[in-house]
């Protein structure tokens, strides 16, 4: 009968410290708030819902370790992106190679077809078209579409991942579209310049001026440093970005 009466006293007292446990975190929370302390990103990296003050690029304050940080500057490419294959580089944030090859192309309506000659950056399988013989492409690009980042970046005194910037999608990376970066045959290695030649500030294989299946055109664009507002967690001497927009 004892331990009978006692199971309805152990319901109340867990029931208190539970009360006292949400009263005591309201209480924590609510003095935070008050005190404008600026909470600390969390592991994930996902900004926290307040507004991240505004700090100085040229001096990195310990103080702001962990917290997420508002940053304007000029960005400065330290190790500008390199297209390793062609041996072009740009002083950018990021470096984009286009390569398209010159291919026939079907299109059928009902039980005709007819056929024409496109640039496509993927390989178009000719072996599936009605009328093969006459109309082959080649089985592979022997140069694909790539994207090259600048191995290091700063803002002021803070080092930044270009990569980082590459993660959100191209047409809205820092807000700013790709611009096109004309290249000269004059920057290919040896072995190469012989292969390509300058067209229309882009490197072509094959006579532009006779074309055929089979040519390639490689054109350049790149993401420009310049003005940008950055907003992220600062790790040491790193930013780590997690919103970006450009500065007029």
């Amino acid at each position: 009968m004892a331990k009978t009466a006692n199971r309805p006293n152990l319901a109340v007292v867990i029931l208190i410290l539970v009360v006292l446990a949400a009263i005591g975190a309201y209480v924590w929370v609510h003095k935070h708030k008050q005190s404008g302390e600026t909470p600390p990103a969390t592991e994930a990296g996902t900004p926290p819902h307040v507004d991240a003050p505004h700090v100085a690029a040229d001096r990195i304050d310990p103080a702001n370790e962990g917290r997420v940080v508002t940053i304007e500057g000029t960005l400065s490419v330290k190790k500008p992106p390199r297209d390793t294959q062609l041996g072009i580089g740009a002083d950018a944030v990021m470096l984009l190679r286009y390569a398209e090859m010159l291919q026939w192309q079907e299109k059928c309506a009902g039980t005709s077809c007819t056929y024409q000659q496109v640039w496509s950056p993927q390989v178009i399988d000719s072996r599936k078209f009605r009328e093969p013989e006459g109309h082959r492409n080649p089985e592979r690009l022997p140069i694909t579409t790539g994207r090259f980042s600048a191995g290091e970046m700063r803002l002021g005194a803070f080092v930044v991942d270009a990569a980082m910037l590459g993660n959100y999608r191209l047409d809205s990376a820092l807000q700013t579209k790709p611009v096109p970066y004309p290249v000269k045959d004059a920057e290919l290695p040896s072995n190469l310049a012989i292969s390509f030649r300058e067209f229309n500030g882009a490197l072509y294989a094959g006579d532009p001026d006779h074309r055929a299946v089979g040519d390639l055109r490689i054109s350049y664009r790149i993401i420009p440093a310049g003005n940008v507002e950055l907003t992220g967690t600062q790790r040491g001497e790193r930013l780590i970005v997690q919103k970006s927009k450009a500065n007029p």
